[in-house]
């Protein structure tokens, strides 16, 4: 298959370059004519190729969470409830999920759209257990994938379709494969950003095709995450920009042929203010319907805000270097080292450094496609550069959050920006040689070069790899949280119910989304009074004195055996299995009698830690000599295993280590909900 010219393809492409993206039409001599086809087709066959490869992992990873049984917990089983609400008139999602940016300015705010929830609608009501937004989820990111392919092949053919590629199938494995499933809206929003600035790039090159789709991608990843505020209007403006300086020489260039254009123009103009309009529909109806004021102009308000503080624009210089700029760059595992709690952020003399070698190489970019007059390369480098001073000016404004200077959840735009800065520079290079080489014709072995380079990373990726970020890292919790979903039938006839509690125990508790999402497959009604729920469950589940009968209490831990006060448990959830159980309590009882003995030795850690007043406790223990079990209960015992602080010999070493792994295993996935009266 050949692309050829499109009828949406500016005449300038149609001009400089030859189907198969070479960079310039070569004289062939008779010799080289007849393998030309064979070539082309060899070359389009590696770019379907690579496709297909890279959107193998994103199969398997669904797949294989599928087939193990993933549902989602915290925040993603947040993105099934309202991806099912869409199917109900009472609860329909008018707006994103709540924003954590409600505690930097001051007012409830959520993100600005549902666009997300509207497209797991189906599949999440279709198989209600996590299949369903597992495959959601994947199959988006497969049609962004797929998207990015052909709008690339487009504009340069199987050259510049499989570098493409080459870049997808690397973000992806920065990624790792547990991320391309997951609905978290970080990180779901990730390869749609990537699919946005591809669109824009083709707009540019006035691919009128382009438009309609940058307008409803656009909206999809502006509508899931506030981080991308300004960066999709910005390059939107440069794309419409592109767009019309390109419709400007084509006019000049053919003005026989410019009516026709002008009326396409038109059409692809009214079919994209269609898709806008479409796309924003359901956070235009809360803006006028709300109680208060709509969340449009809260988030308008808290933008205009003067004195939220900002991490400025010289910090903001380091963080975007961070990524772009500086190694390992956005590949794998700076997704899972930056910005987190071990992460030092690089001197501003080194990210200048970093980021003024970036832009030379991104202005040799510029200077060698003029000079060859290769439009595609050369506007893709623009749309770089654009993204990358967009970048700088998001970055120094983003808002000193409550959980420090930087909150790594609303960087994650990084990484898509480096991953299309580096195809924009590799399509340059891989284009200029292509040309010296032959055009189109020689151009396969650069094919094959990214082909292949597809199919490493592809490969690469297809293990399981957990990076420990966001919900996705707590995978621990699902055997819990699926026997406790298997245990709620007792409240089928029990609600309307009240579930704050459920999400008021520890930070980032896996458990309290998933326990909303069964009551609600289970058809339980349930309402909420806190303020952030309400805005994240919508306003008709608000709580008021006649709406519910009694309120759910969920907790952990030991905390999972004893029932509060005037409740009653209903449901249990152990993710231990029945031997490991048994092995638990009978590495305690051995433990116990170890520690009355008296054979409990501190080494020299475990006295200075002592003599400090970190071990509580064990002083407790060694004046009175009473029962050992508050040093079980206080998870002493456990803070001077993993501490190091005792002196063992090899056997009770790897005792006391696994009973250890094993209590805190018990801790994080055992999980109870009581039925108490309403408070």
């Amino acid at each position: 298959m050949n692309p050829g010219p499109t009828s949406d393809t500016s005449v300038e492409d149609i001009a400089e370059s030859t189907p198969a993206g070479g960079g310039g039409r070569a004289v062939l001599t008779d010799e080289e004519a007849p393998s030309r086809p064979a070539r082309e087709r060899l070359a389009s066959r590696l770019f379907f190729a690579s496709v297909a490869v890279a959107i193998v992992p994103v199969i398997v990873a669904a797949a294989r969470a599928i087939i193990t049984g993933w549902i989602p917990t915290e925040d993603n089983a947040l993105f099934a409830i309202r991806a099912r609400d869409l199917f109900t008139y009472t609860h329909l999602p008018l707006i994103g999920t709540w924003s954590s940016a409600s505690l930097n300015v001051g007012t409830q705010v959520n993100h600005p759209g549902p666009l997300y929830f509207d497209l797991l609608a189906v599949p999440a009501r279709v198989s209600e257990s996590g299949a369903g937004v597992a495959f959601g989820v994947a199959l988006i990111n497969s049609l962004c994938i797929a998207g990015i392919a052909w709008f690339a092949y487009r504009r340069g053919g199987a050259l510049v379709g499989t570098a493409a590629m080459a870049a997808t199938a690397a973000l992806g494995w920065a990624m790792g494969s547990e991320l391309l499933f997951e609905p978290w809206n970080p990180h779901s929003a990730m390869l749609p950003f990537l699919f946005f600035l591809v669109l824009v790039w083709s707009m540019t090159r006035g691919d009128l095709l382009a438009v309609p789709f940058a307008a409803g991608v656009g909206s999809l990843v502006m509508q899931t995450h506030l981080s991308y505020a300004l960066l999709v209007p910005l390059l939107g403006a440069w794309g419409i920009v592109g767009l019309l300086v390109c419709l400007r020489a084509e006019r000049s260039h053919d003005a026989g042929s410019w009516p026709e254009r002008r009326t396409r123009s038109l059409r692809f103009g009214g079919a994209a203010a269609l898709v806008v309009v479409v796309c924003w529909l359901q956070p235009l109806i809360e803006q006028f319907t709300s109680d208060g004021s709509g969340n449009l102009t809260r988030l308008a308000d808290s933008a205009r805000n003067g004195d939220a503080d900002t991490i400025g624009f010289g910090f903001g210089a380091r963080v975007v270097a961070t990524v772009v700029s500086l190694p390992p760059w956005w590949f794998r595992p700076s997704l899972r080292e930056q910005f987190t709690a071990g992460w030092k952020a690089p001197s501003l003399a080194a990210a200048l450094v970093s980021l003024a070698v970036l832009a030379l190489v991104l202005a040799w970019c510029t200077w060698d496609g003029r000079r060859r007059r290769d439009r595609v390369s050369w506007w893709a480098i623009a749309t770089a550069i654009v993204g990358l001073l967009t970048a700088l000016i998001t970055a120094g404004r983003g808002p000193v959050t409550v959980f420090g200077k930087v909150t790594p959840h609303t960087f994650r735009w990084l990484w898509p920006l480096g991953a299309f800065m580096f195809f924009a520079v590799a399509i340059t290079v891989a284009r200029r040689f292509a040309r010296h080489a032959g055009g189109s014709a020689q151009s396969l072995p650069l094919v094959g070069v990214f082909a292949i380079a597809t199919l490493v990373v592809a490969v690469l990726n297809i293990p399981y790899a957990d990076e420990g970020l966001g919900p996705n890292s707590q995978e621990y919790a699902i055997p819990a949280a699926q026997d406790l979903a298997n245990h709620m039938g007792s409240l089928e006839h029990e609600g309307p119910l009240l579930i704050d509690d459920l999400f008021h125990g520890a930070f980032a508790d896996p458990y309290g989304g998933t326990a909303v999402a069964e009551l609600q497959r289970r058809g339980i009604d349930f309402v909420a009074h806190d303020p952030v729920l309400v805005r994240q469950f919508g306003p008709a589940r608000r709580f008021d004195d006649d709406n519910a009968k009694a309120q759910l209490l969920l907790r952990t831990g030991d905390a999972a055996r004893q029932a509060p006060p005037g409740s009653r448990r209903v449901a249990l959830g152990e993710g231990l299995s029945v031997a490991d159980r048994r092995e638990l309590a009978r590495l305690r009882t051995e433990i116990r009698d170890y520690i009355e003995a008296g054979r409990l030795r501190l080494n020299e850690r475990g006295q200075a830690a002592l003599r400090t007043g970190d071990l509580p406790k064990l002083v407790e223990f060694q004046r009175q000599g009473a029962n050992p079990q508050p040093l079980f209960d206080s998870r002493e015992v456990d803070v001077m295993i993993r501490r190091h602080y005792l002196a063992l010999d090899g056997t009770w070493e790897r005792r006391l280590e696994r009973y250890a792994d094993l209590q805190q295993r018990a801790d994080l996935e055992t999980v109870a909900l009581f039925l108490a009266p309403l408070p």
